[in-house]
This record gives C-alpha cells, sequence and structure tokens, in this order.
C-alpha cells in the first residue's frame, strides 16, 4: 500500500530529502552532498539512504523534485546548440531588445550592457512567410524555400531548434508546419515552438522565453530520463514530479516541452513550504528567506499564499512565465571572501560549491567562506556539521581568511572574519528589501521564515537590520525546501492574447474562450491520468489603460458572467491599479489583452503534529559551552535542538544545533519553541 511521500530537492551544495510516512505521521530527513557531476547520482544516494533500511519502494505514494538543472544549463551556458527560426526582415529583433525590457537596461542607447545570447545570428535563419497582428496571412509559408534554407542544419550540430514568428499566438499554423519541415531535415532535433511556449503578445519576451526553453530543454530532458530510468532500477514507479517556478508541479513528461518553467523549481519549494507554515501559524504575511551553500532567495507571502509574477528575470535573461516572486543573489555559505582592486572586502557572487567547497571541509578548497568565517566566529560546531556525517577543520578555515583577508587587509583574523559577515549580510539584507519595501510593503508587519542549511545562522541579524520583530525557524530548515515539495499541488498555467476594448467585449465569447482553454487542461492532465472532477481552474483576464504598455490580470468568477460584470471588471482593474501604483485613471479606456487560466490539482496536505506544553526551562537542553564572536567573544550556551520543548524559551546570546542547521540568538534577543516545534526569535526582546 502507497504509503511515502518523498521531496528531493538538489542544491548547489546539498540534496536535501524529506520523507513523510502517511500512515504514521513520521517524518524523515536527510542531506547528502550534490553531485555536480551527475546530479542523479545524488538524488539515488538519498533514496538509498532511505530506502537501503528495509523499507520497500513500491510503497512511495508521491515523489516530488526540486532541480536546479534547467537553471544551471542557462546560466553556466551549457545549454543545448540552438538555432532559431524568425519571420524574414526580423533577426535583429534578438539581438536589439527594448530598453527596459532587460534588467541591465539603461537609458544610454549606445553602451548599454545587453544580455549575452544563446543563439548567434549565423545559426538564425529567416522563414519566407508573414502573419499580421490579427491573425490574417499576408504571406504564405513558402515551403519549397523554406525546405531549401533549413538544409543549413544538416551536418551543423543543432541539438534543439526554436521557432518565433511574428503573431503566431494569434495563428500558429505556420510555426506548426515549420515543425513538420524540419523533421524532413533534422528528424533526430526537437523543435520548440513560442505559439505552445509563450502565445501572448510581445515579440521579445516571447522570443527570448522560446531561445530559453530551446536552449535548456536537451539537457534538461536528458537528466528527467536518466533519473526516471535511476528511480525504475530502485522499483519507483509512480510518476516524477517536478516543481515549476510558479510554485506547481507537474510529471517530467508534461514538463518536457516547457522545461523554461522550472527555471525556479528549487526556490519556489521554499516558499511554499514558509507559507504552507504560516497558514498552520496563523502568520498570514511571511518573509522567506532561504539560504544555502551557494545563493540566498527571498520571496513574500500575502494572505497565505505566495506572490505570483507574470515574468522574471535568470541571470541575464528574461523569462516571461508565472513565476513566484523572488530575490536571489549570490549569498550563500559557499560564497568566497575576495579583495577587489580598490582594496575592499568582498563576498561572492562566486561560490565553492559542494567541490570543492569552503576551506574547513574535508578536501575542501583554499579560499575563505561565508561557512569558514562562521566556523571562525564559533557559530558552527566543526564535529556536529550535517548532525556530524563530517567534521570540519577550524584551523583551515583560520589559515584560509589569515591568508587571503586578514593579512592583506592588516585585520585580526577574528575581524576580517566578522567583516566577511557583515558583508554577506548586506547583500542579503538588501534582497529583503528588493522583495518588500521596493513592492510597497512594510517588513516590519512580516514575520521572516528562514530556512536552508545557513539561514537560521544568518536571520536573526538581517532581522535586526530591518526592525523584522519576530523570525521562524522551521523544526527541519536545512530540507525545508525539499519539505516544501510535500505540500505542493499539481499546476498548469495557460494564456491566451485576444485585443479588445473592455466596453464592447462579448461575455458569451469570454466565456466561449475560457471554456476551450479549460478542455485543453482537462485533456493534459487526462493524459497524467488526472480525473476532471480532480481538476480546479481559476480564470483572469489582463486588463491595462489604453494609454498603457503593460497590464494587470483580473479575477474572472467562472459563474455569473453577464452583461454586468463587464462594469465589475473595470471597478475591479482600477482599485488593482490603485493599489500596485497609487493612482487610478476613471477617464481611461480599459483594453482586455490577455486571457489566463490556472489548472490546479489539489493534494491533501500534511499536517503539523502539535506538541504538549512542556514549560519555559531548558536547561535540560544545553549539551556545551563555547566561545563564540558577536562583536566580542561570549560564553555562549549551546542547546541540543532535539531537547527542546514546547514552551521552552532561551535568551541569547544562545546557539540552537541540530542535524540539518544551526541557529544562532544574538545578545538582546529571546527564542521560544512555539506548539509546532519551530523557533520563535523575538528581535531585541519584542514579544507579540
Amino acid at each position: 500500500m502507497s504509503r511515502y511521500r518523498v521531496g528531493i530537492d538538489i542544491g548547489g551544495t546539498f540534496t536535501d530529502f524529506s520523507v513523510l510516512d502517511e500512515q504514521s505521521g513520521e517524518v524523515f530527513n536527510s542531506k547528502v552532498l550534490s553531485t555536480p557531476a551527475d546530479l542523479a547520482e545524488g538524488v539515488m544516494t538519498a533514496l538509498d539512504e532511505f530506502f537501503g533500511n528495509g523499507r520497500a519502494p513500491e510503497d512511495v505514494a508521491f515523489l516530488f523534485h526540486a532541480t536546479t538543472v534547467a537553471t544551471n544549463a542557462l546560466v553556466e551556458r551549457k545549454g543545448a546548440k540552438t538555432w532559431l527560426l524568425i519571420s524574414e526582415g526580423f533577426t535583429g529583433v534578438y539581438e536589439t531588445p527594448e530598453l527596459g525590457e532587460t534588467r541591465s537596461a539603461t537609458y544610454d542607447y549606445l553602451s548599454y550592457p545587453k544580455p549575452p545570447m544563446l543563439v548567434r545570428q549565423r545559426q538564425t535563419i529567416q522563414i519566407p512567410e508573414r502573419v499580421d497582428f490579427r491573425g490574417n496571412v499576408l504571406r504564405a509559408l513558402d515551403e519549397d524555400e523554406t525546405r531549401r534554407r533549413l538544409l543549413r542544419l544538416k551536418g551543423s550540430g543543432v541539438e534543439s531548434v526554436a521557432v518565433c514568428l511574428l503573431f503566431s499566438f494569434m495563428n500558429p499554423a505556420h510555426e506548426r508546419r515549420l515543425r513538420d519541415l524540419v523533421a524532413e531535415v533534422v528528424p533526430e532535433v526537437q523543435v520548440y515552438l513560442s505559439c505552445e511556449t509563450l502565445p501572448q503578445i510581445r515579440e521579445y519576451p516571447r522570443l527570448t522565453t522560446t531561445v530559453v526553453n530551446a536552449y535548456v530543454a536537451p539537457v534538461v530532458n536528458r537528466y528527467i530520463h536518466r533519473l526516471q530510468e535511476a528511480l525504475k532500477s530502485r522499483r519507483i514507479t509512480k510518476p516524477l514530479y517536478i516543481m515549476q517556478s510558479n510554485g506547481g508541479s507537474l510529471t517530467g513528461g508534461a514538463l518536457a516541452k516547457i522545461p523554461v518553467c522550472m527555471i525556479e523549481s528549487g526556490p519556489a519549494a521554499g516558499v511554499l513550504g514558509a507559507a504552507h507554515i504560516g497558514r498552520m501559524t496563523d502568520q498570514l504575511k511571511v518573509i522567506s528567506f532561504d539560504m544555502g551553500g551557494t545563493t540566498a532567495k527571498a520571496g513574500i507571502v500575502q494572505d497565505g499564499e505566495p506572490r505570483i509574477v507574470p515574468r522574471f528575470q535568470a541571470g541575464d535573461w528574461l523569462i516571461s512565465t508565472p513565476s513566484l516572486d523572488l530575490v536571489e543573489i549570490g549569498a550563500g555559505g559557499g560564497s568566497i571572501a575576495w579583495i577587489d582592486k580598490s582594496g575592499l572586502l568582498k563576498v561572492g557572487p562566486q561560490s565553492a560549491g559542494a567541490d570543492p567547497g569552503p576551506a574547513c571541509y574535508p578536501n575542501g578548497g583554499l579560499l575563505p567562506t561565508v561557512t569558514d568565517a562562521d566556523v571562525t566566529l564559533g557559530w558552527l560546531n566543526p564535529e556536529f556539521f550535517v548532525g556530524g556525517k563530517f567534521r570540519l577543520d577550524p584551523a583551515a578555515a583560520v589559515q584560509a581568511i589569515k591568508t587571503h583577508i586578514a593579512e592583506p587587509l592588516n585585520l585580526a583574523t577574528i575581524e576580517a572574519a566578522n567583516g566577511i559577515i557583515k558583508i554577506v549580510s548586506s547583500g542579503m539584507v538588501e534582497a529583503l528589501r528588493l522583495v518588500t519595501v521596493s513592492r510597497g510593503e512594510d517588513p516590519r508587519e512580516y514575520i521572516l521564515v528562514a530556512f536552508g542549511g545557513a539561514g537560521p545562522v544568518h536571520a536573526a541579524l538581517l532581522a535586526q537590520e530591518l526592525k523584522i520583530p519576530r523570525v521562524l525557524i522551521p523544526a527541519s530548515p536545512g530540507v525545508h525546501s525539499a519539505m516544501g515539495l510535500l505540500v505542493s499541488d499539481l499546476k498548469r498555467d495557460y494564456i491566451q492574447t485576444h485585443f479588445a476594448d473592455l466596453k464592447f467585449v462579448d461575455v458569451d465569447e469570454i466565456a466561449r474562450r475560457f471554456e476551450t482553454m479549460e478542455a485543453t487542461a482537462e485533456q493534459e492532465f487526462k493524459s497524467q491520468g488526472i480525473l476532471p472532477e480532480q481538476i480546479v481552474h481559476v480564470r483572469a483576464i489582463d486588463l491595462r489603460y489604453s494609454i498603457q504598455k503593460y497590464e494587470l490580470p483580473v479575477p474572472v468568477a467562472r459563474s455569473g458572467l453577464t452583461p454586468d460584470a463587464i462594469a465589475a471588471w473595470r471597478r475591479a482593474f482600477d482599485e488593482i491599479h490603485e493599489k500596485h501604483f497609487g493612482s487610478r485613471a476613471e477617464d481611461q479606456k480599459v483594453e482586455l489583452v490577455n486571457y489566463r487560466l490556472t489548472t490546479k490539482v489539489i493534494l491533501p496536505k500534511p499536517a503539523i503534529t502539535q506538541l504538549p506544553s512542556q514549560g519555559t526551562s531548558c536547561d535540560q537542553a544545553i549539551k556545551t559551552r563555547r566561545r563564540a564572536y558577536f562583536d566580542g567573544w561570549h560564553d555562549t550556551p549551546i542547546y541540543d535542538r532535539d531537547n527542546l520543548r514546547s514552551g521552552n524559551r532561551l535568551t541569547g546570546p544562545a546557539i540552537i544545533e541540530q542535524m540539518d542547521s544551526t541557529t544562532v540568538v544574538h545578545p538582546g534577543q529571546e527564542a521560544a519553541i512555539d506548539r509546532f516545534g519551530n523557533i520563535i526569535v523575538e528581535i531585541n526582546g519584542a514579544r507579540s
């Protein structure tokens, strides 16, 4: 009988593993080193650790996975050799994005840094055809000439082809025919169409998203195939569900055509877990903070649900698919400290990763990292890292900091280590500001949910800087993203562009369009074994003032589609616009731009077990004391988290150790264990 719900999250340094026994309610957590040469190997190591103890792999009920494969292929420029097919006369679109379409854009039209191209001009083929903005064919696809031009693909080493023709979102016939024509010339090559990847208005975002999709697809699909074969060899035959950027999961087969939706796979899982804990503990305004070995990620939860954005920046590339609202910076435990040409101390974004790892790791590198600073300050226990799976070398950490930072800057080693923490903290504080203050939110109204192997080490310091009153450390923070996978739902986003003056739209036509989109969604989910009665559809329309370039989504109820609904949508749009931008323009015409459909399959959520209160004393949980540096040396009690009980309170400075992470409580702060076993750190002694 199926009983195990499994979540596996691959990070830059560790692969995290979490299993819920749905019968007993027990949770098993583990961390193993990631294996960059073959990421599937780390996944199998984690599975073997669990199922090697007499448990039956056939009892897996759900297997959820978050992976950095797509992200790594993109950011490290290790994707497939990709060619681009584009409407004749428009090859320059990819090379010259509009200013404002990329994060690096400035007002200097001559020298602003353009994003690097994944497809060169010489790998671009112009296609003789033309469709207008209404979808009318102005020039039929010249198939004979197209076949001749496609011969360039032969012998080129091409692995993937991206197709992005003008206005294909209004009429996809030419793109779909091109897939057949490419198959005639190079049948082994996969073709990715913009009308399937992103069927919506705005040529550059549609183009760059389709190119990224084609670029990462062969790498991702090889990985998924290899992983699925390895799972079968372990007798795990249930579908592999993979987390998407939008916070929902889909099967590996369903994502084969749209792997671009996996770019923010791992970070999204962490935000889902933070939202779930927030709802369970009546905290509906949450900032999620995930600090691992390579990066730090910040997200935001409002009214118990993660905030969604219609597009996001992945490194230098604009991705126009829905994603949880995340800010990511190169600041993790493995981030390398260095001195720039001006003699200033910097931290990251370069990371020591899992191989070779920080200087204090077994067989670690020679360069100092944030983890080396944590060890030098006495915040991390060299004998109990990852539950004692391997020992850290504090002498190597001290030597790396002394050689590369302290001596060049004429500092004491402990001052250099403290400086590394202050520098990396400033970058992480900025990420938290970006996800709150820059979005018009006051961080003082939120609780900070901190996780990842390094998140609880640094969270209280960041909260103090931003005046966030409380920090919540989950029961298993080091594997929190893997646990976040266990509370995910199946989810797929659909979009269709259709221009209309809102005042004159036909509500019956709107109903028909949504019904067609829903039928498509139900057919896709049916192929995954999902019945229609399990599916929930959420409708929305994108509206904008006629003088605007960008639009905002407005919810559409599934019932009550009457002419009166149009006036209600107009009022709702004015209100949403005022909330987002502080103004409304009731005298302006409103246009309908896109139809949006989110299709979900709501899965049962594991409950968090409540613990009986054991009083305030936690002296029994102190396992030792050691010196730790908090702008000066302090004799600091070290607590074993496994021995802390609900109701226990402690005063900083204090360090709480567990298998998957370490929580640092600074002087002047207090910490308590709530009824779910979470640590609640009250900044500067403030109590709610």
